[in-house]
This record gives C-alpha cells, structure tokens and sequence, in this order.
C-alpha cells in the first residue's frame, strides 16, 4: 500500500506561481472542496450506520473538513472577499468519469478516489505552504497538511480493509496512473485542482 501514495504527477511550481496572483478565488474554491468533503463524509457515514468504527471515523472527518471550511471563510472575508457560487469541479468530474468508465466495485473506487482527491489536496498544501510569499496563506495551508494526510491515509486503509488486499492495490495502482492523466490535462485556472494544461481566463 505504502507505494501507492506516490501521486503519478507532481504539480510544478508554476502552479503556485499562478493561483498566488488572485488569492481570493483560491480561497472561495478551497472553500467549496472543504465543505464537499464534509458533506461526502457525512453520507457515507448514513449509508454504513451498523459499521460503528466506520461511523466514528467519518465523523471525524465530516468535523474537521467543517472546520478547514470555516477557518479558510474567515480569511476569505477578512480579506473582503466572498464565497463565490459553486462551479464545475472539472477535476473531479473526469475524475469519476474515468473511474466509472472501468468501475470494478462502486464503494472500493469511492474509497480509493476519495484518497486521491485529499492526497492531490496535500500536495498542493504543501506546495502553497513552502513556495506562498503571503504569509498568512502559507500559515494556513501549513496547518492543513497534517489532516488532508490523515484523511488520505483512512481512505485508502478503508479499502484495503473492506476489500482483498490484491484487489484494492490493483484497483488504486489503475486510479492513480488515471488521476495523474486527468490533472495532467487539465487547463489552469485558480482552483485548488486545476491543471496547467492551458491558461484560462479567470472569473
């Protein structure tokens, strides 16, 4: 399992070079994932309620995404933006697009690409914290990374725990040669999962 943490593509530089010029549409994105995340976690804890460890864990995380949503708000507002209406999550959407398009078992490629949306997330936490001249956003982003790991680390245990250990290290070796393909492509734009496949015109 320990192998298949390694994302397929590593997100250059310029990426962090380009969000940093409009911080604030950043942020409302930023906004939106954590607040999805949330929301992703706290369905799944409804549709598995006889699996208490399951449900604990869940919890957990439907808490602490709920709390990243509100500490990036409140930079956000500080800052006089505002949350911007939720758009397309084209990352996302090709994401589960390409998944279903070879889907072996609808609950395992929920799992595993669940983790690989919060690993995506810490790389570019990462990124942020390290390379950011704002202060106050490198602050922000360094705090994160230890959670978006956290939950990285559940999502892909919970299917080699719910799943034959063959099956689940076949199926996240295929989702994660995929993930890399779809933000490879992607165009830019200043969104926490946006590629630099082409630059866009902001919004």
């Amino acid at each position: 399992m320990t192998g298949l943490l390694k994302l397929a593509y590593q997100t250059p530089l310029e990426w962090v070079e380009r969000v940093a010029e409009k911080p604030l549409l950043l942020l409302s994105d930023h906004a939106h994932n954590e607040l999805k995340a949330a929301a992703t976690a706290q369905a799944w804890l409804q549709k598995h309620p006889g699996k208490p460890d399951l449900v604990r864990q869940l919890a957990r995380v439907a808490a602490e995404e709920t709390e990243h949503f509100v500490q990036v708000i409140e930079i956000l507002y500080a800052r006089g933006g505002v949350l911007l209406p939720l758009g397309k999550n084209l990352y996302a959407e090709a994401l589960l697009s390409r998944a279903a398009a070879t889907r072996q078992d609808k609950f395992l490629d929920r799992l595993i690409v669940a983790g690989l949306i919060e690993a995506r997330s810490c790389e570019r936490f990462q990124l942020l914290a390290q390379h950011l001249e704002d202060r106050e956003l490198r602050e922000l982003y360094a705090g994160l990374v230890e959670c978006e790991l956290g939950h990285r680390e559940l999502f892909l245990r919970l299917a080699y725990e719910f799943f034959p250990h063959e099956v689940a290290e076949a199926r996240s070796a295929e989702l994660f040669a995929i993930e890399g393909e779809v933000i490879a492509r992607l165009g830019f734009d200043y969104y926490l999962h946006s590629g630099l496949a082409e630059r866009v015109a902001a919004q």
